[in-house]
């Protein structure tokens, strides 16, 4: 296990639009403010960002709400329709089986397991939306191979994204994809009547969360934050549904 680790945020990334490679990007940055990769190095990488670059965006007036959307907006009515169908069309079901919905919260289970307030449909501008990454393990393995043609350095990557909970006011950060970081760390007790207990914690999230006190949110505009000295298995073919259970969306296929 690491003693120490240094987080340190990329400056100087600049706005990210539609058709950036992130990877590239990055290392042009890098090369600008002196900012080194050194192997096994993990750069959190902010899911708003990426998502620009795919352009992963939805206008609002593109969206025609269902009567579920409508439904659901007269118990949330801070939420606009048509951002509520957006929601449940991030599920993919759109019964809403896949929803949560609790007082003025809303939160869904993604497609591959994941859950997420508001399953991950933020606001961009007043008429847009914005959606996670498609594949968000398949965007950190495209910035993890361009670092890696470039520099010859192997670099973990995990995309972030902030996540709410309704029992607390604010937002932390968690991971929705990673590329050559295991999503779990595992270990063994011994208990004084000799057993052996496995532990298993969720290291991409405690991750996440640690580049989040200096990613920020978005108007921070510091979406790429490096995390040296902390000590794991580079391993190439680590996903981040090796770190969910079965889930309520994964049931309903």
């Amino acid at each position: 296990m690491s003693e120490n680790i240094h987080i340190e945020a990329l400056q100087g990334v600049g706005q990210i639009v539609a058709g950036d490679n992130v990877g590239e990007i990055i290392i042009n940055s890098a090369q600008e403010t002196d900012f080194t990769f050194n192997e096994q190095d993990i750069l959190c990488v902010a899911s708003k960002a990426v998502s620009s670059a795919e352009n992963n965006v939805i206008r609002l007036d593109e969206i025609t709400p269902s009567d579920l959307a409508h439904s659901l907006h007269e118990q949330i009515p801070r939420k606009d329709v048509r951002a509520i169908q957006a929601i449940i069309d991030a599920t993919g079901d759109p019964s809403g089986s896949r929803l949560e919905v609790k007082d003025n919260y809303i939160g869904g289970w993604l497609p591959n397991g994941l859950f997420l307030t508001s399953a991950g449909v933020d606001k961009l501008t007043p008429e847009e939306l914005i959606l996670l990454p498609k594949d968000a393990d398949l965007s950190a393995r495209h910035i993890g191979e361009t670092i890696l043609s470039h520099t010859g350095v192997n670099v973990g990557v995990i995309i972030t994204d902030s996540e709410g909970r309704p029992d607390k006011r604010g937002s932390a950060q968690i991971a929705i994809g990673t590329y050559g970081v295991p999503p779990l760390r595992t270990s063994e007790a011994t208990l004084e009547d000799g057993k052996v207990k496995r532990n298993e914690e969720t290291i991409c999230d405690m991750l996440a969360a640690s580049a989040a006190m200096l990613m920020g949110q978005r108007g921070f505009n510091r979406p790429v934050v490096k995390i040296s000295g902390f000590d794991y298995t580079f391993d190439t073919n680590a996903k981040i549904s090796d770190a969910l259970v079965e889930s309520k969306a994964l049931r309903t296929e």
